[in-house]
C-alpha cells in the first residue's frame, strides 16, 4: 500500500487518531511470483522461488530432505531503503524441511537452512523434489502491524481499510510480518532470548497454491535474524516461526 492511500483514508473518515495510524505501517518489500509464460528455467543467479537452488558447489545443498523454497540476488533489493541492511551483492537461498514441518523450536534448527554465497560462478543443483519454479517482482511498498492497527480503529473501520490492500499471498522481506497467530517479532524474543531484541524479517514466504506448497494449515513461515547478525553477514544465525489458522 502507498502511504497516500492510508492518509487519504484517515482524512475520508476524519480520524483524529491519525499520526498513530500512520505509524502502525512499515515499509517493506513485496514480492510478486512472476507468471510462468515458457517452459524455460529461471536463468542461473537470478531471484526466484521454488525450482531447483544455484550454489557455487553441489556439496553446499543440505540434503534431499531439505525442500528449497527461494533464492534472492540481493542487487535486486538494493534500490530499497527498507531493506537497506542487507548486503548489496550475493546471494540469498532459503531451504525448509517440507515433511516436518517444524515450527521454529531450538530443537529443531536442523530443519532450515539459509545460505548466502558472494560467488558468481554458480550451477544448479537437482537435489530432492522441486516445488513449482517461478520468477519473482519486488515493490517497496506500507504493510500494516495488524495487532497496533486494530488497537487503533473500530472493527468497521478497521477492516474498510485493510480491504484497500489485500493481497492474495504475502511474501515479503523487510518491514513488520504479516501476523496469522500473535506478533511474529515478540514469538522470536521469548523463543531466542534477548539477541533477538532488534529482529530483521529476513524473509516471509505465504502458503501459495501457484507453488503448490503449504506451512500447517495455510500458514505463513518466517525466517528472521538479529540486525547484528544481519550486517555482520552471519546467516547462520538465521531462525524460523511458522505460524498458520
Amino acid at each position: 500500500m502507498e502511504l497516500k492511500t492510508i492518509e487519504q483514508f484517515i482524512q475520508e473518515h476524519g480520524l483524529e487518531n491519525g499520526e498513530d495510524i500512520l505509524r502502525a505501517f512499515t515499509k517493506r518489500v513485496n514480492l510478486t511470483l512472476v507468471p510462468r509464460t515458457t517452459r524455460e528455467e529461471v536463468q542461473i543467479g537470478h531471484s526466484k522461488f521454488g525450482g531447483h537452488p544455484d550454489l557455487s558447489h553441489a556439496d553446499l545443498h543440505p540434503g534431499e530432505n531439505m525442500t528449497f523454497l527461494a533464492q534472492f540476488r540481493l542487487n535486486d533489493l538494493a534500490e530499497f531503503e527498507s531493506v537497506d541492511a542487507l548486503p548489496k551483492e550475493g546471494l540469498l537461498s532459503f531451504f525448509y524441511d517440507l515433511e516436518e514441518q517444524p515450527w521454529g523450536d531450538e530443537d529443531e534448527r536442523h530443519l532450515w537452512r539459509v545460505l548466502y554465497t558472494e560467488e558468481t560462478q554458480l550451477e544448479r543443483v537437482r537435489v530432492g523434489e522441486a516445488l513449482n519454479e517461478r520468477a519473482v517482482s519486488f515493490k517497496e511498498s506500507y504493510a500494516e502491524n495488524e495487532y497496533s492497527l486494530y488497537e487503533l480503529l473500530d472493527e468497521e473501520m478497521y477492516d474498510r481499510l485493510l480491504e484497500r490492500f489485500e493481497q492474495e499471498e504475502l511474501h515479503a522481506i523487510g518491514g513488520h510480518p504479516s501476523e496469522v497467530q500473535g506478533d511474529v517479532f515478540e514469538e522470536i524474543q521469548e523463543t531466542y532470548g534477548e539477541r533477538f531484541d532488534h529482529p530483521f524479517l529476513l524473509f516471509q514466504m505465504d502458503t501459495s497454491e501457484e507453488l503448490d506448497v503449504m506451512f500447517g494449515d495455510s500458514g505463513i513461515l518466517y525466517f528472521l535474524i538479529p540486525e547484528d547478525a544481519l550486517r555482520a553477514k552471519r546467516f547462520g544465525e538465521t531462525e524460523i516461526i511458522m505460524q498458520c489458522y
